[in-house]
């Protein structure tokens, strides 16, 4: 007979205080916007997945919008509607889109993440500077480095960085939000979403 205890109490907070968000935005080429937002425990399990239904904005839109039209879709419509849906915030917010970069998530920091093709710069946790707000980060061991990009004002390196390494001890940071998009794909498809 085996028991299994609860995890300590500031175990347990700690587990539950990190609760990465992947953003995904997709638009079409027929002018069609989908959006999805994954929240999920430390170890890349779903606790949360919030997504819009296709839009496809109208000629009128179009026309009165103008060139703001994708910007007032992106955060707006799709990134403001998602975090208002989540039963509990993200700690982090990783997008893919690097214009979603400077809209203010309150709480959260908000970083672009993706994949490098780099060797690996050594060990877990070692940065090397790009310019422009970006980073490499050694998240995992062996693997490539991942290229984080931060808000104009610089975010907090450190926390993303350490967010992200946290992350890469259990699962590949990129892999989430390729299942955000599988998801999206569904969606579109008008297949099933449950």
């Amino acid at each position: 007979m085996s028991s299994r205890s609860p995890l300590p109490t500031r175990a347990r907070e700690r587990e539950e205080a990190r609760r990465p968000g992947f953003l995904v935005v997709r638009a079409d080429d027929d002018g069609t916007y989908v959006g999805g937002l994954m929240v999920t425990d430390p170890g890349g399990l779903p606790v949360d997945f919030r997504y819009t239904d296709p839009i496809t904005p109208t000629r009128l839109q179009r026309a009165l919008y103008g060139a703001a039209l994708d910007r007032y879709l992106r955060t707006e419509v799709v990134l403001r509607t998602l975090l208002e849906a989540l039963d509990a915030p993200p700690t982090i917010l990783l997008v893919e889109d690097p214009d979603l970069l400077d809209e203010p998530v309150e709480g959260c920091p908000v970083a672009l993440v993706a994949h490098s093709g780099l060797e690996p710069l050594g060990e877990v946790g070692a940065t090397s500077a790009q310019g422009g707000g970006s980073f490499l980060l050694q998240a995992s061991e062996g693997a490539h480095p991942v290229r984080v990009t931060l808000p104009g004002d610089g975010g907090d390196e450190a926390l993303v960085a350490g967010a992200l390494v946290a992350l890469g001890r259990r699962m590949d940071p990129l892999e989430p939000a390729r299942r955000v998009r599988d998801a999206l794909a569904v969606i579109v498809a008008g297949e099933d979403a449950l």
